[in-house]
Parts: C-alpha cells; sequence; structure tokens
C-alpha cells in the first residue's frame, strides 16, 4: 500500500545504514515496502558492504539515482543535469516516484530527520484525506511534538510556509501553501501526472534554499498554487524531529 521512501548519499549513508536508524526500525501494517534512493555515491564498495549486512535483518530495496536519472530527466521534461543549479537536490525525489510499485510513497529525509513519531492512526487518516479530499495535493505531521513554537518564531506548521491557507482546512488537517520533501505522503498516480514546469510565477511563495534552484519542492509549490490544491498538516499528536529545531 505504502512504500517508505528516503533518500541518501555519499555524504550521509555512513550514519544512516545501521540496524538503530528509525528507518528499519519503524513498522507498521500500512507499509508495505522500503525504499532506499541512492543518489551522488561515490564509495560504492564500502556502501554495498554495509547494506549487505543489513539485508541479513531487514527487506528493503535500493535504486540508484545515476542508472534512472536520464529516464526521469525525459519523462517530466525537466531539462536538467549535473551544472543545473539543484540537480542532486532535484532529481532523487522523480527517480523514487518512478521506482514505487505502490499506491502511495511516504518520503522521510535523512539528512535533517533525527526521529519519527508516527502510527497507523495517522497513515489511516492520511491515505483517507487524499483519497476523499479533492483540495488535498499531500500530507504530513508536525515538525515537533505539541506544534510548540520554534526557533524563528513561527509555529511548526507555519513554518511550510509564512502564508497560511485561507481555507480553515479539514476535520483532521490543517492546510498550507508550502511543502517540504522533508517529510510528506502522496499518491503516486497523482504525483506522476503533475506538471512540473509550470511558470515560476506560481512558486514564489517558496522560501526555500537558494541552493535549490527549481527543485522538487518549489515545483510542488507551484503545482500547489497553480490548482488551488494544498499540503495537508495532520491535527494529531504525531510528529518528527528535525535536527535543526531549538526547544
Amino acid at each position: 500500500m505504502i512504500t517508505l521512501n528516503t533518500i541518501i548519499y555519499e555524504g550521509n549513508f555512513d550514519k544512516f545504514l545501521n540496524n538503530e536508524t528509525w528507518f528499519f526500525k519503524f513498522n507498521s501494517k500500512y507499509i508495505t515496502k522500503k525504499l532506499i534512493t541512492v543518489n551522488n555515491l561515490k564509495s560504492t564498495e564500502r556502501f554495498l558492504t554495509m547494506v549487505n549486512e543489513l539485508k541479513k535483518l531487514h527487506v528493503f530495496d535500493i535504486v540508484y539515482v545515476s542508472d534512472n536519472k536520464d529516464t526521469v530527466n525525459k519523462l517530466y521534461s525537466l531539462n536538467i543535469d549535473e551544472k543545473t543549479l539543484g540537480y542532486y537536490y532535484t532529481i532523487p525525489y522523480f527517480v523514487a516516484i518512478e521506482n514505487v510499485s505502490t499506491e502511495y510513497i511516504l518520503n522521510i529525509a535523512t539528512d535533517c530527520m533525527s526521529d519519527i513519531f508516527i502510527d497507523d492512526e495517522f497513515l489511516y487518516k492520511a491515505i483517507n484525506e487524499i483519497k476523499t479530499n479533492s483540495k488535498c495535493s499531500t500530507v504530513m505531521v508536525s515538525w515537533i511534538k505539541d506544534n510548540k513554537i520554534m526557533s524563528n518564531g513561527l509555529t511548526v506548521g507555519q513554518h511550510e510556509e509564512n502564508e497560511t491557507s485561507e481555507d480553515k482546512g479539514s476535520e483532521n488537517f490543517n492546510y498550507t501553501k508550502g511543502f517540504t520533501d522533508q517529510f510528506f505522503l502522496g499518491d503516486i498516480n497523482k504525483l506522476k501526472k503533475i506538471n512540473y514546469n509550470l511558470d515560476e510565477k506560481y512558486s514564489s511563495t517558496y522560501h526555500g534554499p537558494n541552493y535549490g534552484g527549481n527543485c522538487f519542492e518549489k515545483r510542488i509549490v507551484g503545482h500547489q498554487n497553480y490548482n488551488k490544491v494544498y499540503n495537508c498538516i495532520y491535527k494529531g499528536n504525531q510528529y518528527y524531529i528535525h535536527d535543526k529545531i531549538i526547544n
């Protein structure tokens, strides 16, 4: 039903590939596959040694961005390459979407994630929201328990976008115009059908890092603004801990 996906790369796989990482510990009846998308890897031999040890204990698949980059570049008309600003920040999400065989993807980042605290209640309601709510583009949980105020003065939900939605949301979800690739649940078929090449004026509300260029996050924001759909933040007590949060 859901593929739990995460993206690793040369700079973080040593820390991530161990039995205590949240990716390997997390279980749910809705998570039927686990996928590791490998981006910009150089230390192949060490990587494979660590993977082979983990495969003795866990079931997961691996897909390499380098094997799929040309296909997704053409398929989604991205017109980007290694010289394009934000290339490595952008391309792995399209590779992951194309290689997920389940109906949904739950993408959780490795490079900024300390831990996740979600359960089947959230996943059930998230799937239902995507299925039944035409205004719902993607779903996420808060950055920290109880929606506390962060160091920048914003609440967790507002952090995804300084401009909050005019729409008051649904029973279980608040709406935001913003989007983060750090944590999102989406319908694969819907994600494949998005026009990722809208005029950048539609993504002008995106406030992500400059080094990302016209990245996946920014393209999703453009899609949401153009189609008047939202990233939906769960109101319940599920959350993840971002390693940059200052309590």
